[in-house]
């Protein structure tokens, strides 16, 4: 009889724990993730992390193209509820930041060819006038107080522009993105990396919406992304996003 009741406790608790996992499975299966990524790159390096995370939790992903203010925004009101590319600068405001972070990165600076602007470490940054997104508050509390005058611009495509037009004399933007941007509006010759590169390397992560469904899922999403650094499975993203680059390039 002991035994019996035994096997029956033992099968109970095996029913429990299946119909917690169904319960589990189903609940995920009306979860989506709804994400936001720039226009300038709908298919870009950022929009290849987001597939990511969505392949390895197994869930549908939603897509939108918006600036970045935008989908900030959008992320604090819950119309998107996971965003990727935010640096621990930005104040928590209805949504968490996700940890660890999945990448660190060195904003680099830019220059025309024919600059002799940020050559040496001995340039004087207050009499150069600096191209900086609008939405980056303290870079950009920073930059005012660093440059002569700063630009204020919504993309990267603008910051080109007017380096290209010599309306600033130096702008600062990722170098993988700004790169694949510059060459695609056939400015390669004209826009290029300064030798002097003064930026600090900064973390970047995912950031989850505290209202969201998808919120149940934080932790299963943060063992993502920290299984993912170890691997370097977003290093290999990056890198073979980057090489995907260079082989359009040699076309």
């Amino acid at each position: 009889m002991k035994h019996a009741f035994s096997i029956l406790f033992f099968l109970a608790i095996c029913l429990l724990f299946f119909v917690q996992n169904i319960q589990t499975s189903s609940a995920n299966s009306n979860i989506t993730i709804k994400s936001s990524v720039s226009p300038e790159f709908p298919d870009g390096l950022h929009a290849k992390y987001l597939t990511y995370i969505s392949e390895k939790l197994n869930v549908p992903i939603e897509i939108y193209p918006m600036p970045f203010a935008r989908r900030l925004a959008s992320l604090k009101d819950g119309t998107i509820n996971l965003m990727v590319g935010l640096k621990r600068s930005h104040v928590e405001d209805q949504f968490e930041f996700l940890y660890p972070n999945y990448e660190q990165l060195r904003a680099s600076y830019f220059v025309r060819f024919d600059s002799s602007h940020l050559e040496t470490a001995k340039t004087e940054l207050n009499e150069l006038v600096a191209g900086y997104s609008i939405d980056e508050k303290e870079m950009l509390q920073w930059a005012n107080e660093t440059f002569k005058h700063v630009v204020t611009v919504t993309s990267l495509e603008q910051k080109i522009r007017l380096l290209e037009k010599k309306r600033i004399d130096t702008f600062v933007h990722f170098e993988s993105s700004a790169r694949y941007k510059i060459r695609l509006l056939g400015l390669e010759s004209v826009i290029i990396p300064a030798v002097y590169q003064p930026g600090d390397t900064l973390s970047y992560h995912f950031a989850i919406n505290r209202q969201s469904e998808l919120y149940l899922l934080k932790e299963d999403i943060e063992e993502i992304i920290a299984i993912g650094v170890e691997n370097g499975d977003f290093e290999k993203i990056r890198y073979e996003h980057e090489l995907a680059i260079s082989a359009e390039k040699t076309k």
